[in-house]
């Protein structure tokens, strides 16, 4: 007992932690199986120590360890002791996953469990309550979190979680007093949202004090938490369609604080803490999940109100962060869709007279405040950043272009997104390629498809190049036509590209004069 206290406690190198590990493992198990509690104990501790060094972790579950860990979690139950056994081995197991070890190579038992299988599973998760002791939790969680790395043991986690009460009881953990606790369950519930999004969400919201809790502002005398970081983006990350989501937090009047910190932090810098960008990024993430459900009228308000075209425009070029980036244009392409519909030319009160009029309408009877209005040579009607967030206007097509050049191809699909709703069918094509061919729009598009060869990058990059070979006149044909390395691409296309991609590099390629040979043979 005193050999084993004294591992738990003495630090090691490297290469000592190795060799205690191979020399010490197979005596240190057998004290937690037959020891008495003090000796027990101190296995634990110094079990604890050297799993925590992640090479030690196959020799520590070749000498059977994860076998007694999950047998102090699930099946046995000793009373009169002065320690938890169930939150120290919690632990064990945790630290000898978070190694990396091969999942489905981690026998549990005799019967040809795997730590993987769904019966392990769903026992650590049926562990975890809210009167479960803190410590406990945490490790639990720490275990789930590593087996979400596999496909198949996530899709196992989602089903139990989806089924059973442990959504309930993950969510009514978020407010644990115990800081560490609130971080791992919601690291754990932004993994899970993904799948189970809508019923995290319905939960979410008959969780009391829920989802007010998920937005907490930093005050000038604090930093920026990892708790504050991560519930941000478990917000949103959230399905952004969820309308029930949306309105609880726009009922809670909790839109005006995220504009608020996000403002502050713009003004302050975001480097206050190690969790402030991604604390940014939630917020600006929380913002654009309002702009998928626009079609609700008080989000559309909010919207509106708040400026919201001229807030993502702003934040495409005030930040390093590509995530930001990446949001914002979503953001700006989600209202750019409803511009369409929001844009209406003035309406025109006719004098009395006219209706008893058989001459034509004079251009006077249109009265000097209507015919001075400007319209949208794009959407046709009277348009503005705020009311009709439309793009022209908030000036957002030059940054969004910028974004064309950027090295993350996430930041290049999104900005070209909300690029591609000014080309759309129900606006005028031809008016909105002559202004986007003023801003030299397809050499950025080329560059796109020089740079990226992401399938669905490729089909909006050409859809974008066939408008412009359609409308944008010899100027337009004469560039895309000089491109060699676009030919290269339509050509790689035409011949690998999926069935979509493929007919589009054809009507291109067919529209240019330059339909490859059929027979000429191409390397794959």
């Amino acid at each position: 007992m005193e050999m084993a206290s004294y591992l738990g406690e003495i630090s090691l190198g490297d290469d000592s932690q190795i060799q205690v590990a191979e020399r010490a493992s197979p005596s240190l198990i057998k004290m937690v199986q037959d020891g008495n509690s003090l000796t027990t104990k101190a296995a634990f501790k110094a079990l604890k120590k050297i799993s925590s060094h992640h090479p030690n972790s196959k020799v520590l579950v070749e000498a059977g360890i994860v076998e007694v860990m999950t047998e102090e979690l699930f099946t046995r139950k000793i009373y009169n002791e002065q320690m938890n056994s169930k939150k120290e081995a919690a632990a064990i197991l945790a630290n000898v996953l978070e190694s990396g070890l091969d999942l489905e190579s981690i026998q549990v038992n005799l019967r040809s469990h795997t730590i993987a299988s769904d019966y392990i599973v769903y026992k650590i998760i049926y562990l975890l309550k809210k009167s479960t002791p803190d410590e406990l939790n945490i490790n639990l969680i720490r275990a789930l979190l590593c087996l979400t790395k596999s496909q198949e043991v996530s899709a196992t986690i989602v089903s139990v979680v989806k089924e059973t009460e442990a959504s309930y009881n993950l969510l009514e953990l978020i407010n644990n007093a115990n800081e560490e606790l609130g971080v791992s369950v919601v690291k754990l519930l932004i993994k899970l949202s993904p799948y189970i999004g809508h019923t995290l969400v319905e939960r979410l919201c008959e969780t009391r004090g829920q989802p007010e809790s998920l937005i907490q502002s930093p005050t000038e005398t604090t930093r920026i938490t990892e708790k504050q970081a991560v519930s941000a983006n478990f917000l949103a990350n959230l399905p952004h369609k969820s309308l029930t989501l949306n309105l609880a937090l726009l009922n809670k009047n909790l839109v005006p604080a995220v504009l608020e910190i996000i403002i502050q932090m713009q003004r302050s810098g975001v480097r206050k803490s190690r969790y402030a960008n991604y604390y940014f990024e939630g917020l600006v993430g929380i913002l654009v999940r309002f702009t998928a459900t626009l079609y609700d009228h008080q989000i559309l308000l909010l919207a509106r109100n708040n400026n919201f075209t001229s807030l993502f425009t702003e934040l495409l070029t005030k930040t390093s962060s590509d995530e930001v980036q990446m949001l914002s244009a979503i953001g700006l392409e989600n209202l750019s869709t409803q511009s369409i519909s929001l844009s209406k030319p003035p309406k025109v009160k006719k004098p009395n007279y006219i209706k008893w009029s058989f001459l034509p309408k004079s251009e006077s009877s249109v009265s000097s405040k209507h015919k001075s209005t400007p319209l949208c040579p794009v959407h046709r009607g009277a348009c503005s950043s705020q009311d009709t967030f439309c793009l022209l206007d908030a000036n957002a097509v030059e940054r969004l272009l910028a974004c064309l050049d950027h090295e993350n191809v996430e930041v290049v699909r999104a900005a070209l997104s909300a690029i591609c709703t000014l080309l759309d069918d129900n606006v005028d094509v031809e008016k909105s390629v002559n202004i986007l061919n003023g801003l030299n729009t397809i050499q950025f598009v080329l560059n796109a498809v020089r740079e990226h060869k992401h399938e669905d990058l490729l089909q909006k990059s050409f859809w974008v190049i066939e408008r412009f070979l359609m409308q944008g006149g010899e100027r337009s044909v004469s560039d895309i036509s000089q491109d060699g390395s676009l030919h290269a691409a339509l050509v790689s296309a035409f011949h690998h590209g999926d069935g979509r991609t493929r007919q589009m590099a054809e009507n291109i390629l067919g529209y240019l004069n330059k339909m490859p040979n059929s027979s000429t043979n191409y390397a794959t």
